[in-house]
């Protein structure tokens, strides 16, 4: 394919709180917010086109990003505008999930196959043509819904939704570097007493949802960077990075064994294709297992070490 024939990747600027704004808070997240969500037009022709997958990956990530800074500061806000707004990107976003699923387990075709051994190959290779298939499907009617008539007035509400969300009037009065370490401070707290109560008997429930707290938190100290040298946190975003990594690795393979169940029970329990698939998943569960045993100890260490420096 000739280079004038592909899309190149759009650029993002830097998200960071502008330090030199004398806005409201309230009023500087709406417009954070507004610039993210416009952009993602920008990922909407390549999707389209589909020569490479990050433009919807992308596309899905900003998204996400969106909803977790205004999940982010939801006390900020009016809690009905902000609960039905969410809502509205969740909606938006979710008939990409599939394709993006699909794309995922494709990329880790070869790593996949090296699971399993040699005699089991055809059998996977079936299945792999089989995800192939669906991810062409998945994929035509993305095309067909981001061209949809339904998508644009979908996408032109959310962005009224955006422009009219409404502050409380009380935070209004309060200055926002104040509001910004009340913000951050609590959600480390939170984050710490999650993270000391993680133990050798930790659901992966409670991982997951330990992820999510490490992903907000990552967010605020991410966009408040220039200020958060000003706090008392006692997690860096390094470690942040480290935790969230981890953590979401061990969702990804979570949901890779959920997958691969619900996958044979649509099909025969018999046959090549079953057993390759069979003796995947048990590979999976047991590196699964193997890293959720080592994520403990990690997690464990990780908040002995911050509750010593708070001494």
């Amino acid at each position: 394919m000739h280079k004038r024939d592909t899309f190149q990747l759009p650029r993002k600027t830097s998200d960071v709180y502008p330090t030199h704004s004398t806005l409201p808070l309230p009023k500087i997240i709406r417009s954070h917010v507004l610039q993210n969500f416009s952009f993602c037009e920008n990922y909407q022709k390549g999707i389209i086109k589909d020569d490479d997958p990050e433009f919807l990956h992308q596309y899905r990530v900003t998204m996400r990003h969106i909803r977790a800074i205004l999940s982010l500061h939801q006390s900020l806000f009016i809690p009905e505008q902000l609960k039905e707004t969410n809502f509205a990107i969740k909606k938006l976003m979710q008939p990409t999930n599939l394709q993006r699923d699909l794309d995922v387990y494709l990329m880790q075709m070869e790593h996949y196959f090296n699971l399993v051994d040699h005699k089991h190959h055809q059998g996977l290779a079936r299945f792999f043509d089989d995800l192939q298939r669906q991810r062409q499907k998945a994929y035509k009617k993305n095309k067909h819904w981001l061209k949809s008539e339904e998508y644009k007035a979908q996408y032109k509400h959310i962005r009224i939704q955006l422009k009219q969300l409404s502050p409380r009037v009380e935070d209004l009065s309060i200055p926002s570097q104040e509001m910004i370490n009340i913000l951050l401070l609590d959600l480390n707290s939170h984050f710490i007493t999650s993270m000391s109560a993680i133990n050798s008997q930790t659901s992966d429930a409670q991982l997951h949802r330990l992820r999510i707290k490490c992903k907000k938190l990552r967010y605020g100290l991410d966009y408040y960077c220039p200020l958060t040298e000003q706090l008392s946190i006692s997690l860096k975003t390094k470690t942040l990075k480290f935790l969230q990594a981890k953590l979401g690795d061990f969702n990804d393979s979570s949901v890779q064994i959920d997958f691969l169940n619900h996958y044979l029970e649509q099909y025969k329990k018999t046959g090549r294709r079953a057993k390759a698939i069979g003796l995947l998943l048990q590979k999976i569960q047991q590196i699964h297992l193997e890293n959720k045993q080592q994520l403990i100890i990690e997690i464990v260490q990780c908040s002995q070490n911050t509750a010593h420096k708070a001494l």
